[in-house]
């Protein structure tokens, strides 16, 4: 170890100043990147334990934590609170144990606890409180909704009816983000609140966002109601028959060819009807009183001359009829009868038909085009086609299925007109070259700031990293032939003082006693062996000379 050291010392030694300045740099980087892998590693994971908390009820759970040594973090201005994971499961149990209220509001729990001689006005506050907090309670199982708050103003009731007014309700959501409430959701709202009071009616409810924007319609017009519930069942009824056509005809026409629009009027008249009937041939005399008279009289008729010339002195009085007679004969009947009445008592319909108007427009049909008595094909293998009208005997046939399906009755005014007209075609060539044009932007755009990132990476790598690796790793020597030892007695000093790190298991065993001549014999061998590899056909050419010189010299002898 104290070797390897004694190394490191040497070889820093060796180094220039700005050498040692870039080393140490490289080396404090590389050390803080291993501390913050150590203390990234090595740091404690925080879980989320509750969020969309309320602060009173970020501070209950803070507090209980802070009892129970937890460490914890709060997040988005204390509505989330996070501790460490393995101990999120334990502690939500441990708060669920404790009966924690995350909501701030009480039910009818205000009532399990109640002291001894409560006034009455506490006892009114508190089911008032526990009325509300039970509301909210339920409006915060429905999907959406995050929180709720209610105020209930319930008046003090009245022994005088005009006098009396109708409790009333506001309402505060705050839903989760990206949720909207309906407004069936908030008519069901209002119906929930104002069904839990008595004598509340649904407009006296208002309800608003977390944002103070108001979500429900308070008309408190019933006029205004009705006839907002009359527009949309009519709406409703257009838009069933509408696709009612539309299904119909697009199984012949096709998809898409067919519009239908469909005007109902209603009639919202409410009618009570009591017709009585009467049954004349199966009478039965239920009672009957005859009242029978019968008189005979007899009377003496008046004498004389009627007039003033009775009392005329002789005047002869004339003859008259002696008596008058006066019979009486008079009956009287009265017969009751029993006749079978039928009587009917009929109420119709709030909402009747009062007419229907109903406009159909088909699109043509396409036919393919002959030529030769074979359909003619365009460049890329399709059909080609033209368009033809539907016949009037196809359109009869139409609008008969239609009347049919709908039930139209023209002795009540229903109107049905189907015409055919050719639908106008959208052309996507254009759109299609535009967005192939738009992704062709993008696509040359990401290349080349990739290309950009690449290459600014390359000359970062090639002009900073490298000649700083070369800069700091470059020996001060210029050469490798400086470096090495020359002769026999360097090389024994560098080995002497160990210099080289581990030059005894490189360098063979050299005996003490040495052959000069052999040595230099190897090295002449070597240095031979060098220059013919350096050069090879000029060592060539002299084996070549030497050969036949020597030949040459054998012929002069």
């Amino acid at each position: 170890m104290g070797l390897i050291f004694q190394n490191f010392v040497d070889f820093f030694k060796s180094l220039s100043m700005f050498r040692r300045i870039g080393l140490l740099a490289v080396a404090g980087i590389l050390l803080a990147v291993m501390s913050g892998i150590v203390v990234y590693s090595s740091k404690t994971d925080y879980k989320v334990l509750y969020t969309d908390l309320t602060k009173d009820d970020s501070a209950t759970i803070a507090r209980m934590l802070e009892t129970g040594k937890i460490s914890y973090q709060v997040k988005d201005d204390g509505k989330t609170i996070m501790i460490p994971e393995d101990q999120v499961e334990i502690w939500r149990l441990e708060i669920a144990k404790k009966g924690v209220n995350f909501t701030g509001t009480v039910g009818y729990e205000v009532f399990d606890k109640q002291a001894f001689g409560t006034t009455s006005f506490v006892q009114k506050i508190n089911k008032q409180r526990a009325l509300e907090g039970e509301l909210v309670k339920t409006i915060m199982h429905l999907r959406g909704v995050t929180r709720a708050r209610i105020h209930l103003s319930i008046p003090e009731s009245s022994p005088f009816v005009s006098e009396r007014k109708p409790p009333s309700a506001s309402v505060v959501l705050d839903v989760e983000r990206g949720v909207t409430m309906t407004g069936d959701e908030i008519k069901g709202i209002q119906s929930l609140i104002s069904s839990s009071v008595d004598g509340m009616r649904g407009h006296n409810v208002v309800v608003i966002d977390s944002r103070g924007k108001k979500l429900s319609e308070n008309d408190g017009d019933n006029m205004s109601t009705e006839t907002a519930n009359r527009i949309a069942l009519e709406s409703r009824l257009n838009s069933q028959y509408e696709k009612k056509v539309e299904e119909i005809l697009s199984r012949v026409i096709g998809e898409g060819k067919v519009i239908a629009k469909v005007a109902i009027k209603m009639d919202f008249t409410e009618r009570v009807e009591t017709q009585t009937s009467y049954d004349s041939e199966n009478t039965a005399v239920s009672s009957e009183v005859r009242n029978e008279q019968k008189m005979v009289g007899v009377r003496p008729s008046p004498q004389g001359i009627p007039g003033a010339r009775s009392n005329l002195p002789g005047e002869n009085p004339q003859p008259g009829i002696p008596e008058t007679r006066n019979d009486v004969d008079k009956s009287l009947v009265t017969r009751n009868y029993n006749v079978p009445t039928t009587v009917t008592k009929s109420k119709k319909p709030t909402a009747e038909i009062s007419n229907m108007s109903v406009a159909v427009m088909v699109d043509g049909k396409k036919i393919p085009v002959l030529k030769d008595g074979m359909p003619r094909v365009n460049e890329d293998g399709v059909n080609v086609t033209k368009y033809q009208a539907w016949s009037e005997e196809e359109l009869q046939n139409f609008q008969q299925i239609v009347s049919s399906s709908l039930g139209i009755n023209q002795t009540r005014g229903d109107k049905l007109v189907i015409k055919n007209m050719e639908f106008a075609k959208e052309d996507l060539n254009e759109m299609d070259a535009i967005m192939r044009a738009r992704e062709n932007r993008e696509l040359y755009k990401n290349i080349v700031k990739y290309l950009i990132i690449g290459a600014i990476i390359s000359l970062f790598f090639f002009m900073v990293v490298r000649p700083f690796i070369q800069w700091l790793t470059e020996n001060s020597v210029e050469s490798i032939e400086d470096f090495l030892p020359k002769t026999i007695e360097e090389l024994e000093k560098i080995q002497a003082n160990q210099r080289l790190p581990g030059l005894e298991d490189v360098l063979p065993t050299m005996d003490d006693r040495l052959n000069p001549e052999k040595i230099e014999g190897n090295m002449i061998r070597e240095k031979i062996i060098a220059l013919v590899e350096a050069n090879p056909g000029k060592a060539g050419q002299v084996v070549h000379d030497m050969i036949h010189a020597s030949e040459s010299n054998k012929e002069i002898a």
